[in-house]
């Protein structure tokens, strides 16, 4: 086995190989792409590497390098591997971790972290026995939109609305405002992040870089980003993705509120919104993830009918 730099023609065999491990999760070779080309290069480094069969040049899997834009630390990062079924259990995970330990003693790092479904015992005890340990632990959740009677939780969105909160969305404020509007969203995103569990603190991004990952791109929902609002003052959001293979999926991206704007039934507001607009455009299931430490977060997801499914474990390990 050998390994090459991973170039732009690689994306349709990576998401091929993704795809086949991930069938709950499907994506795109455009939408993997944007993913890569919408990072910082001036301060993150994404290293690809294609593990290559010598004799047939086929590509088995794919062993990669990042840094996170939501824990950004020079010498920490995010590394995975994804093995084509066929060729699992010869050898190839093991080499391509290999791979990545060079590389990340090239890049003096302290940390590594990998995310692993709970249901992938293998993967589990591949990472165990390199010396990776829990660090985090999310738990996926699914709605089905047409089986809730959103009439039961009016009274939420009334509690808000009685307190002065108002509900928009992204589409129409940003027609209204424009441009001014879109940095006050920014920021309102950044103090919601700020407060989200994660294995480390949040690293704040630029406007510039959230504007890519975010405003620019294709599968952010406009009409179903919803901002709740106290005058002038921006109180929380809720926004939902959809994805090309999905076309029946909303995934959940974020539900954040001000602290000073929690306890006044805002964020159930913003999730009835989102709800609704699932219901009335034809969504058939919606995917969020919470940790399973944010026990408010999850309890409102309770209320609302999502289900728990399989969560995913993010495993550290300290490099020397």
């Amino acid at each position: 086995m050998g390994f090459r730099d991973f170039n732009s023609s690689d994306y349709e065999r990576l998401v091929e190989i993704y795809n086949a491990n991930f069938p709950d999760y499907p994506t795109s070779a455009d939408e993997a792409r944007y993913t890569d080309e919408s990072s910082d290069k001036s301060n993150f480094v994404q290293k690809r590497f294609p593990c290559i069969d010598p004799d047939s040049e086929d590509i088995l899997g794919f062993a990669r390098i990042t840094h996170t834009w939501w824990n950004f630390h020079p010498q920490k990062f995010m590394t995975d591997i994804v093995v084509d079924p066929k060729y699992q259990h010869r050898s190839v995970g093991s080499r391509s971790y290999q791979k990545l330990i060079e590389e990340l003693d090239k890049l003096h790092a302290t940390i590594a972290w990998a995310n692993i479904k709970e249901d992938m015992p293998r993967s589990l005890d591949f990472a165990t026995k390199r010396g990776f340990v829990e660090k985090q632990r999310l738990w996926e959740s699914r709605l089905v939109p047409s089986e809730v009677d959103p009439a039961g939780f009016q009274k939420y969105s009334q509690r808000a609305s009685n307190s002065g909160i108002r509900i928009s969305t992204l589409s129409d404020e940003e027609k209204a405002k424009g441009i001014g509007f879109l940095k006050e969203v920014y920021e309102l995103t950044q103090d919601c992040w700020s407060d989200v569990p994660l294995p480390v603190p949040y690293t704040r991004l630029s406007y510039e870089q959230w504007e890519e990952k975010e405003l620019k791109n294709p599968s952010l929902i406009r009409e179903g980003f919803f901002i709740a609002s106290d005058g002038p003052h921006l109180a929380g959001y809720s926004n939902v993705w959809r994805t090309e293979k999905e076309p029946k999926t909303l995934y959940q991206a974020m539900t954040g509120v001000r602290r000073q704007y929690r306890r006044r039934g805002v964020a159930m507001a913003l999730k009835l919104k989102v709800l609704d607009y699932a219901r009335q455009n034809g969504y058939d299931v919606i995917k969020t993830w919470n940790d399973s430490a944010n026990v408010p977060m999850l309890a409102a997801n309770t209320k609302l009918g999502f289900k728990r499914q399989v969560g995913w474990i993010t495993m550290e390990k300290t490099l020397e």
